[in-house]
């Protein structure tokens, strides 16, 4: 062991090729230590203790955190090239607790991929030992802090645990994996019960066309891609640096990760455009629920339809959300990529690309063009009491029939437009030219028309 410590002491002491960043943790200001507590650390200053009898400098980083919630202590921001692999190298001591790396883009303001947890317990057994993990800057990325997260470390003891103890670090240029290339259906297919890929954890390039693009929140920019029709062809790139746009072929290079069992794109160090306009796969009828429905793996981040017959059965599920169940099971349709407003008994057909988030499935729409209100719950279309002449119309529409009726009109996006009762003309030269969906009742029933006016 001292052999080993003593190379890694010359490593520090000297300006290695490739080399970012070093300490050895023997200066500190107002308690803490220089060149750390960046904007992204929340362990509290208390939990970050100067320790000494460090086998190079003079001082040792005790980190205190005792619950099984992580903490993070980062760096300053540190000046980075773009799309660069980065190794972070420790000499660590703990009798008990968990180590792992990451970094946050200053640049976009966005966390990258947590390493998986090292558990010193069983790896250091309170010696000191060398750690090492990787991060791969996004293709966009020119600062970052640098992250370490600890959690599960001894307690305190008369109010200061020994914690884990962090002799030295380096951060240095790394070697990183070498890309192979995967279709889609190669990353996602997968008969395991887990649904995780199994190329989790690799390093992939794939492409595909741009079926959708996040607008909404922390992940607007992020977008999903597919490489052809169906199930297994889809897949989510969790980077929003480079902008894209429907209809984009793009080939992508990043990590392939499960965040909470959805299996995305993620540490991207390469976006290319070969080029726009492409059209989009075809989307997959599926139900709502049940055993053909969303909620099915082999649907993730795949362009999929409810086809005409799924009802609003709750306008407002929140955060944008709305609900809509096709008899097979109830399932979202959220505001992700496009705000759309339901009606309440109204039946759609909708298309939009499958997605798992907060624990829950649904449907992202894309565009106006991706729902339709094709009528409401419990209408017989093909009762026909009811003629309406002109269609298209310019200025008047004509009513023949049951003068007992009550008459809606509604545009695409299942806004009503017109109501009323006993019409036998209606007035429509204040509408915009274009197409809506009119149902006419009365005490034998409901027919739907679909309108253009010109």
């Amino acid at each position: 062991m001292k052999r080993i410590i003593t190379l890694f002491s010359i490593l520090i002491g000297a300006t290695s090729f490739g080399q970012l960043y070093q300490t050895d943790f023997s200066d500190w200001t107002g308690g803490d230590p220089d060149g750390w507590m960046g904007v992204r650390t929340n362990i509290p200053s208390s939990q970050v203790v100067e320790q000494g009898l460090a086998t190079y400098g003079s001082s040792q980083v005790s980190l205190v955190n005792a619950t099984t919630s992580h903490l993070r202590f980062t760096t300053q921001g540190i000046t980075v090239v773009a799309g660069e692999t980065y190794e972070i190298k420790m000499w660590v001591a703990a009798s008990a607790g968990e180590i792992r790396t990451n970094y946050y883009d200053n640049t976009n303001s966005a966390y990258g991929t947590y390493n998986s947890y090292i558990d010193l317990s069983s790896t250091s057994g309170g010696s000191l030992v060398e750690v090492s993990q990787t991060v791969t800057m996004p293709a966009t990325c020119t600062e970052a802090e640098f992250i370490i997260s600890v959690v599960n470390t001894d307690a305190a003891t008369s109010g200061l645990g020994i914690g884990i103890l962090i002799d030295s670090l380096a951060i240095e240029v790394g070697t990183p994996p070498v890309a192979t290339g995967k279709t889609i259906y190669e990353i996602q297919y997968t008969t395991d019960p887990s649904g995780d890929s199994p190329e989790e954890g690799n390093i992939v390039t794939t492409s595909g066309i741009v079926t959708g693009v996040m607008t909404v929140g922390s992940s607007t920019g992020t977008f999903f891609i597919q490489d052809g029709d169906g199930a297994w062809n889809g897949l989510y790139i969790f980077e929003d640096g480079t902008a894209v746009s429907l209809g984009d072929s793009v080939s992508v290079t990043g990590l392939v990760t499960e965040y909470f069992t959805l299996t995305e794109l993620t540490s991207v160090t390469d976006i290319t455009i070969h080029s726009s306009g492409h059209p989009q796969p075809n989307a997959v009828d599926i139900a709502t629920g049940g055993a053909t429905g969303l909620a099915q793996e082999q649907y993730e981040s795949v362009l999929v339809n409810f086809n005409g017959n799924a009802e609003c059965t709750n306008d407002d599920a929140g955060f944008g959300q709305f609900e809509v169940n096709d008899g097979s099971g109830a399932t979202l349709v959220d505001d992700d990529i496009f705000s759309y407003t339901a009606t309440l008994g109204s039946v759609y057909n909708i298309t939009g690309v499958s997605h798992y988030s907060f624990s829950e499935y649904k449907v992202l729409p894309r565009q106006i063009t991706d729902i339709t209100v094709v009528g409401t719950a419990g209408i017989d279309e093909n009762f026909n009491e009811f003629t309406v002449h002109p269609n298209p119309a310019i200025d008047v529409l004509y009513i023949n029939g049951n003068s007992s009726n009550t008459v809606t009109i509604y545009s695409l996006d299942g806004a009503l437009v017109y109501s009323g009762v006993n019409d036998i003309t209606i007035d429509v030269s204040a509408f915009d030219a274009g197409i809506y969906v009119m149902e006419i009742s009365s005490a034998n029933g409901t027919q739907v028309e679909r309108l253009v006016i010109r």
